[in-house]
């Protein structure tokens, strides 16, 4: 930036210009200098990846009966200049024309009703079967026995709470966006936490189409939370001020001193395909791995690409959950599910795809998610990342009837990969 703003201070010859042009100046300055940056980063990472391009894949070499070793020179992170990029072939640049045409064809409304009883018709919610993911995370009954109200109807048909054995029985309760609350074998995720009511403060950003269907402070506080990537709508300055360091933090490269910078240092900062153990209250291990995905990171406009994106694999000893985050698709999901097998269940975005030119390299749509959930050779899958905030243009309903007609195309079993319901705790044998 200082740079940008000695271009634009040269340019105005300073010394006798007036304040309101030196600041005009300034900013020409900074946004050329940025626009150059960019340039010269979308160039150096066209190289790399056509670099990378030569490094065989595992089924090339498969097919010669040589054994494969590592995707970390082909599918590795990528920085550049201090920015982290997409080292795949199917991400392409943006530029700032490319989003000035988006926002200049964007249709509004998204098909939303101005009838409110519609919306809450059409996007229901539930309340989460609290009582069942206290008694799972281990903690005491409530004092007061009528302190929590009966779960609704829904779980009515549920196995008694007592009945329900925690390392047989996954839970997975989508509280919405991309923020899952997930149990498994006595361990509790939060996965891209956002509570608020609008993305970055209460009076800014897009706002929820329902409401949160429960507080953090309802929820049995989790073991670890998974972040993958920065963005308002993944990464909620508020829970990260709840929790702080009574909970493990999993984040991508160069994030972990954004949380330091809250007092927060119980952080573990993870690249592309490294792997690290969690030891749970109970003894019991997880091992938790970083894989790629196809996306960006920034919060200011100023800190673009400054840390890295990803999912992240959880395995126990007989469950394990993907949490995927933001993502196009790019060939590295075939090999995270070739590297590390079946997993017991994904959560995937199905939402923010439209228009395709313009979303399709850094959100997939239902096509796009029913073939990453074949790729990872899931169990389950849920589709995540709708009906919360409206950030794109396809109509607010569309995600769960695609991801239908799509997994229908593909054969997949009725409930193999479905949307869920906001709030709705949901049971996974294992």
């Amino acid at each position: 930036m200082s740079k940008g703003l000695g271009l634009g201070a040269g340019w105005l010859k300073v010394g006798g210009a007036s304040t309101s042009v030196y600041c005009m100046g300034a900013v020409a300055g900074i946004t050329v200098y940025y626009l150059a940056a960019d340039w010269w980063i979308s160039r150096r990472r066209q190289a790399a990846v056509v670099k990378r391009s030569a490094v065989e894949t595992e089924s090339e070499k498969e097919e010669r009966g040589e054994e494969y070793e590592s995707s970390g020179d082909r599918y590795g992170s990528l920085r550049i200049c201090g920015r982290f990029v997409n080292p795949f072939d199917s991400w392409r640049d943006k530029t700032l024309w490319d989003f000035v045409r988006w926002l200049a064809t964007r249709t509004a409304g998204n098909g939303l009703p101005s009838d409110k009883s519609q919306l809450e018709k059409d996007l229901p919610l539930a309340r989460p079967h609290l009582r069942l993911l206290r008694r799972l995370a281990g903690e005491k009954p409530d004092a007061e026995p009528d302190a929590e109200p009966e779960p609704d109807a829904e779980y009515a048909d549920y196995p008694a709470i007592d009945d329900i054995d925690g390392d047989s029985t996954m839970t997975a309760t989508w509280i919405g966006q991309s923020t899952c609350f997930v149990q498994m074998e006595g361990l509790s995720i939060l996965t891209d936490p956002i509570f608020k009511r609008r993305t970055v403060f209460s009076w800014l950003g897009p706002e929820r189409l329902r409401p949160v269907p429960c507080q953090l402070a309802d929820l049995p506080r989790p073991d670890i939370v998974l972040v993958s990537h920065n963005h308002f709508d993944h990464l909620d300055v508020d829970v990260v001020r709840a929790l702080g360091n009574a909970v493990t933090w999993y984040v991508p490269l160069g994030l972990r001193a954004w949380f330091a910078r809250l007092g927060v240092y119980r952080v573990r900062e993870l690249d592309w395909w490294q792997e690290t153990e969690y030891t749970a209250r109970s003894g019991r291990v997880f091992r938790i791995a970083a894989t790629p995905t196809q996306h960006w990171s920034g919060r200011t406009g100023l800190d673009s690409n400054a840390s890295l994106w990803c999912s992240f694999l959880v395995r126990g000893k007989r469950a394990s959950v993907f949490h995927c985050g933001d993502t196009g698709y790019c060939a590295a999901f075939e090999r995270i599910g070739r590297l590390y097998g079946s997993v017991s269940l994904a959560i995937l975005p199905i939402g923010s795809y439209a228009p395709r030119w313009y979303m399709q390299h850094q959100h997939i749509d239902p096509d796009d998610a029913v073939r990453i959930h074949r790729d990872l050779r899931a169990r389950r899958s849920i589709g995540v990342h709708w009906g919360t905030f409206m950030m794109s243009d396809e109509h607010y309903l569309a995600p769960p009837r695609d991801l239908a007609a799509a997994a229908a195309r593909s054969g997949l079993a009725g409930d193999e990969f479905v949307a869920p319901q906001l709030g709705r705790t949901v049971l996974y044998a294992v």
